[in-house]
C-alpha cells in the first residue's frame, strides 16, 4: 500500500530539524508547485542542499524526490476532511458528531496508510510464543494497557497490566526470555516507561513499543517499534488509531489459536451467564 504522503509528514513534524520543518511547510503550502518542478530548483528556491531534500524524503518513507511527487499527486488534500476550524458554539450535534466522526475515521485511514505490517508480523510472533505478556502504560495509555490485558485475558493469554510507575519497575527487574513486554508511551518519551522497558530488555525480554512519532526514547530501547499516525489537531485523539492497532495485534493472536480461543470463550461464557439478567 503506497504511503499517504501528506500525512507522514504531518506525523513526523515535530521531529523535524529546521531545515527539514523548513521543506515541510514549503510542500505542505502549495504541493501542486511541487508537484512540477525538480529537486535542483527546489532547493534553489528553499536556498538548501539537494542532499537535505533527499534527507526529507527518506525520513517521511520515500524513497525520493520523485515519490514524494507521486505521492503528493495521488492523494491531494481536496480530500482530507477537517474539523474545528469548521465549528462553532452555535453548531447542533448532529453537525458536531459528524465532524468528529469524520475526523475519527480520517485519523484512522492515515494511520492506516502508514502501518508497518512486517513489524506488526514480527510483534505477533513475538507475543504468540511468550508464556507471559506484561502490557506497560500511564495516564491515558495505562487506559489503553487495561484494555489489550482485558482481551488477551478473555482469550486465555496470560498477562498482566501495570500503570503503576513503581509497580512496573519491579516487575521489569523480574522478566526474562519467556515474558514479552509491550509498552504504550503516545509520545515515546514517557520516562517511567522507557526505564522500565530498558531494564525488561537487559533482563532479556523481548520488548515491543508503541508510539505516536518515530524515533523515540522508547524506540531507542525497543526491540520492535510500532509507529501510528499522530494528529495534530486539538481535540483529535489518536486514541481511535491505537485501540485499532491494539485489536489488530489481539485478533491476529486469536486466529494463531483458533482452538484454544473458542474454548476459552465459551467457558468465559458459562461463567458469565449467571450474572447476566433473563
Amino acid at each position: 500500500m503506497d504511503k499517504n504522503v501528506y500525512a507522514a509528514i504531518q506525523s513526523q513534524y515535530s521531529t523535524l530539524s529546521k531545515v527539514g520543518k523548513r521543506i515541510a511547510d514549503y510542500i505542505l503550502a502549495d504541493p501542486v508547485h511541487i508537484t512540477s518542478i525538480s529537486i535542483q530548483q527546489m532547493a534553489a528556491e528553499l536556498d538548501i542542499a539537494e542532499s537535505s531534500i533527499i534527507r526529507f524524503c527518506k525520513i517521511v518513507g520515500c524513497a525520493g524526490f520523485s515519490e514524494v511527487k507521486l505521492l503528493l499527486a495521488k492523494y491531494s488534500p481536496k480530500s482530507v476532511r477537517t474539523i474545528f476550524e469548521d465549528l462553532s458554539e452555535t453548531d447542533s450535534i448532529s453537525t458536531i458528531s459528524e465532524n468528529v466522526f469524520g475526523r475519527n475515521i480520517d485519523t484512522l485511514e492515515r494511520a492506516l496508510q502508514l502501518l508497518d505490517f512486517e513489524k506488526i508480523e514480527q510483534a505477533v510472533g513475538v507475543l504468540n510464543r511468550a508464556e507471559n505478556i506484561l502490557i506497560l502504560g500511564v495516564g491515558a495509555s495505562g487506559t489503553i494497557a487495561e484494555d489489550f490485558y482485558i482481551r488477551l485475558m478473555r482469550i486465555g493469554i496470560r498477562a498482566v497490566s501495570l500503570t503503576d510507575s513503581h509497580l512496573m519497575q519491579i516487575q521489569a527487574s523480574q522478566c526474562g526470555p519467556d515474558t514479552a513486554v509491550i509498552a504504550i508511551s503516545h509520545t515515546g518519551k514517557t520516562r517511567e516507561i522507557v526505564s522500565a522497558v530498558r531494564t525488561a530488555k537487559e533482563c532479556g525480554a523481548p520488548t515491543i513499543g508503541i508510539t505516536g512519532y518515530p524515533d523515540t526514547p522508547l524506540k531507542e530501547v525497543s526491540d520492535i517499534c510500532l509507529e501510528l499516525y499522530s494528529p495534530e489537531q486539538l481535540f483529535v485523539s489518536p486514541r481511535v488509531a491505537q485501540f485499532s492497532l491494539i485489536d489488530t495485534l489481539y485478533v491476529s493472536l486469536a486466529i494463531r489459536r483458533k482452538d484454544s480461543v473458542v474454548q476459552n470463550i465459551e467457558r468465559m461464557n458459562e461463567v458469565l451467564l449467571p450474572f447476566r439478567i433473563d
